[in-house]
């Protein structure tokens, strides 16, 4: 399946906060979400969809502050989970960072989402922090870091 990952619109809103609600159990909401898309220089958010029939796949917001960045809210809808979407975006995420010197990501992960963390971990990412009782639900988080590039 052909997919296309690009900025995020305006029109994307409604629908990602949604899949927010759905996948995250939380959002950020419409209103600023589209004043991160429109007026943030620090936010930047991906969506991915099917290249034919404009399905979307998944979405990421990330926050980049000189060299540094952080992943947020990476998902990938329960329709499309298991078919290595999620690796396509992380290597289109990372292809980013390194096009604009990203040094240092961070993200945090619920410590039982174990498939997420073999993910993130496939890419280099480490765990670092445990973040006791971090979500509204209880769990805890790890917060995981990677280095890019040696300088």
């Amino acid at each position: 399946m052909d997919v296309i990952i690009r900025n995020m619109r305006i029109s994307d809103v409604p629908k990602i906060t949604k899949y927010d609600l759905i996948m995250l159990g939380e959002t950020l909401g419409d209103d600023l979400i589209k004043k991160h898309i429109e007026n943030s220089d620090l936010m930047k958010y991906f969506v991915m969809e099917t290249k034919e029939e404009k399905h979307f796949i998944g979405q990421v917001s990330l926050w980049i502050d000189e060299d540094k960045a952080q992943i947020n809210n990476l998902y990938i809808v329960k329709d499309f989970q298991g078919k290595k979407f999620g690796h396509k975006f992380m290597d289109f995420i990372i292809g980013y960072f390194e096009s604009i010197k990203i040094k240092e990501v961070t993200l945090e992960v619920r410590k039982l989402n174990q498939i997420a963390i073999n993910l993130y971990q496939s890419y280099g990412f480490k765990a670092i922090v445990n973040r006791n009782n971090y979500y509204p639900d209880g769990e805890n988080a790890l917060l995981m870091y990677l280095r890019i590039g040696s300088d």
